[in-house]
């Protein structure tokens, strides 16, 4: 968990890193209105907390003109690497919640009676050949590897492994430790192979 000092400089820092006011979001959720009105905040986050994010950080968010029931939310800011059109990303929020990403929901006997009651058999099989078929090439300058994107549960390395190495983001979609404000980003991304990865974990 980010400790509250380093919690309060990152919400004032009008430079923050995005994916760590969104590590800050989920694991301290006093900070949420504070993470909100940070410029940094992106339009899936300020989207996660209108839904997920205490009564302080909803009302905050209310004044900005976002709620829950409002979608995607518009913003200027766009992030790097985002699709140039993200007004059609789903609200997926809501299937988010802290208490579904437990790991041991993603054992292989849990996985398969999920996938059997909410989608036909052979289009989890197709999903999950593609996103085998399409397993990325780590290219990135850090070390970071498709493995260590699909296996780590530290939350810290899965936010820097999404921020800076966008070509094994596919695989941190796919990493069942990957908390749902990060996971709702990916989503908004459009991109085809991390649509698929997602829709693995579904």
């Amino acid at each position: 968990m980010v400790d509250y000092d380093k919690a309060v400089a990152t919400v004032q820092d009008p430079n923050a890193d995005p994916v760590l006011l969104a590590k800050i979001a989920y694991e301290n959720p006093e900070f949420g209105a504070n993470v909100a009105v940070n410029p940094r905040c992106y339009p899936g986050l300020k989207r996660w907390l209108a839904t997920f994010g205490d009564e302080r950080a909803r009302q905050t968010l209310a004044q900005m003109g976002v709620t829950a029931e409002d979608g995607p939310v518009a913003d200027a800011q766009q992030e790097q690497d985002a699709a140039a059109d993200s007004a059609t990303a789903s609200a997926a929020a809501d299937q988010y919640s802290a208490d579904s990403y437990s790991a041991d929901q993603y054992s292989a006997d849990s996985y398969a009676a999920s996938a059997a009651q909410q989608q036909p058999a052979q289009d989890q099989y197709t999903a999950a050949q593609y996103a085998a078929q399409q397993e990325p090439q780590a290219t990135n300058p850090y070390g970071y590897t498709a493995q260590m994107a699909l296996e780590t549960t530290d939350q810290e390395l899965i936010a820097k492994i999404a921020q800076y190495a966008p070509e094994l983001r596919p695989c941190i979609a796919r990493n069942p430790s990957t908390y749902p404000a990060l996971v709702d980003w990916l989503a908004q991304l459009n991109d085809p192979a991390v649509n698929a990865a997602l829709a693995t974990r579904q």
